[in-house]
């Protein structure tokens, strides 16, 4: 009976090997850009999808592992647990062997998981990389439109600067122009002020003139009627004498 565990042990451990090499060459295959990449993602989606015999067969493979390995923890504590009741004797040949496989296939069979979890995990990477890939993409597109959006406004906003320069230096511009033109107004303005006060300073004088004139006039014409009657008194003074 040993004998034929051991056997069995043996032959469990072969496969287990050969397992565990299948599942290391289909991780390689889906890490590099193998040949057959393609082609084993599209069995793996097959099995995932299509809910046939071949998804039954890996939950049937996986199941019966589960089995084996609690059945070769339940045989590893009995005989530690066989050990410790026997400390004195302690463990025989044959048990140690059967120790040293349940160790043995324990270990295989968590590699044999940790592959097919390592397995399922890559594949659903593989199969979201695509869209992860575009949506790359397209958060590279959005940044390139809203680079190309914000150099558009830079420029924008740069010619509305050179704008405002230029309104500001016309305007500096208008403004000295005013304050020419208001000194010129009020340069004017003095001036015709001064051409008034002339103009009615000679109005004054003309008036004065008009008076001196007429009072000149008045002179005359007393001096002429003067002059009349001494020339009229003068010959009846002669015909006297």
């Amino acid at each position: 009976m040993v004998q034929l565990l051991l056997i069995l042990g043996q032959g469990l451990v072969y496969l287990l090997y050969a397992l565990i090499f299948s599942e290391m060459v289909l991780i390689m295959t889906l890490l590099f850009d193998a040949p057959m990449t393609k082609t084993v993602i599209m069995e793996l989606d097959s099995l995932k999808l299509n809910q046939g015999k071949g998804l039954l067969i890996v939950k049937i493979v996986t199941g019966t592992l589960f089995l084996v390995l609690i059945a070769n923890f339940y045989s590893l504590l009995r005989i530690t647990m066989k050990n410790r009741t026997n400390e004195g004797s302690g463990l025989n040949p044959t048990e140690e062997v059967l120790k040293s496989m349940n160790v043995l296939q324990i270990s295989l069979i968590g590699i044999v998981l940790f592959l097919v979890l390592m397995i399922d995990s890559l594949h659903h990477y593989i199969k979201g990389l695509p869209s992860v890939v575009m949506a790359m993409e397209a958060a590279k597109t959005q940044n390139q439109s809203f680079r190309k959006e914000k150099t558009e406004s830079v420029q924008k906003l740069n010619t509305m600067v050179q704008e405002k320069d230029t309104l500001r230096t016309k305007l500096k511009y208008l403004e000295s122009e005013c304050e020419s033109e208001a000194n010129e107004a009020n340069k004017a303005r003095a001036e015709a002020e001064a051409l008034r006060q002339e103009s009615e300073g000679f109005l004054k004088e003309y008036d004065r003139l008009l008076a001196d004139n007429q009072n000149f006039r008045n002179q005359s014409k007393l001096v002429e009627q003067r002059f009349a009657k001494q020339s009229t008194s003068h010959p009846n003074d002669k015909k006297n004498l």
